[in-house]
């Protein structure tokens, strides 16, 4: 299958990670990219390695939590690339501990980048995408942390459960339409994420990296998937128009038990408060909620 080679990707996070993966993976398939970051200095090596490659990008220094800078973003990508068709939420951080020692400064900037960044990306890119009515794509990464609980990064794991909400939303709302969507839900993967969010967040409390516990996770990442497999993998995902993108299989009985959990809760229930409506719309495939 050609696509998308010939088509205009934006991609945040692109500078290393995932976000570099999936972003070698569009420029090998033909497709023009539009790299997204907020580290420049790794951006610029990004570009001349693509660009070497016999690719076609663009560097584009952008804060996705920053709401006002999108649209200037969104902006040059298209100046220089053409329309966009392709766009790739994939920046993200971690940051904090356990629930009762995180601040909530570092709670609001955990969700600022990994939630509110793919709402203002969608927000952004979609009015654009319904207007050229051409085929289009939208992948949101999330994580296994936002489908199994996982102790001591809850503000990660709580943006992540919110990512895995919002796309479930997205692609009912855009069923039927010419925009597809997926969502990422990566295991381990080998990226810096964890030295590059201790350092961001060391420098939000004024506080010194905590080196040994970032050297122990990091340890544990390096041990992760391939970035560059998963770009491909995700590019393969989006050909296809395929949902949800899982890179682990290790994590399957974990994901089981959660939906136990569930629906142990539905069959024990003893149905005192009637029939609900609601739920029977979206049954129906109808919308309960009037615009």
């Amino acid at each position: 299958m050609d696509w998308p080679a010939g088509e205009a990707a934006f991609v945040t996070g692109a500078a290393s990670g995932i976000g570099l993966g999936l972003s070698r993976a569009l420029v090998a398939a033909g497709a023009k990219v539009a790299l997204a970051d907020i580290d420049e200095e790794r951006l610029d090596d990004v570009v001349k390695e693509l660009t070497d490659a016999g690719g076609t990008v663009t560097a584009v220094p952008l804060d996705v939590s920053d709401a006002g800078s999108w649209a200037a973003a969104a902006d040059h990508a298209e100046e220089t690339l053409g329309p966009i068709s392709l766009l790739c939420n994939n920046a993200g951080v971690n940051g904090g501990g356990p629930i009762d020692e995180t601040p909530l400064q570092v709670w609001r900037w955990v969700f600022s980048v990994n939630i509110e960044g793919q709402f203002i990306g969608v927000s952004t890119f979609l009015p654009r995408f319904k207007q050229r009515g051409r085929r289009a794509h939208i992948v949101n990464t999330a994580s296994m942390a936002g489908i199994v609980p996982m102790v001591h990064v809850g503000a990660y794991a709580s943006s992540k459960f919110a990512s895995v909400g919002f796309s479930m939303v997205l692609r009912e709302e855009l069923r039927g339409t010419g925009v597809g969507v997926s969502l990422l839900v990566p295991g381990t993967v080998a990226t810096r994420i964890n030295a590059t969010a201790a350092q961001a967040e060391a420098r939000l409390l004024g506080q010194d990296v905590k080196s040994e516990a970032v050297a122990a996770n990091n340890a544990l990442l390096a041990q992760g998937a391939d970035p560059d497999r998963v770009g491909e993998q995700v590019l393969e995902a989006m050909r296809e128009r395929q949902f949800l993108i899982v890179t682990h299989r290790d994590f399957e009985p974990l994901v089981s038990r959660v939906h136990a959990e569930i629906e142990r809760a539905f069959r024990e229930f003893d149905g005192r408060h009637g029939p609900d409506a609601a739920a029977r719309m979206l049954l129906e495939g109808r919308n309960p909620v009037s615009s």
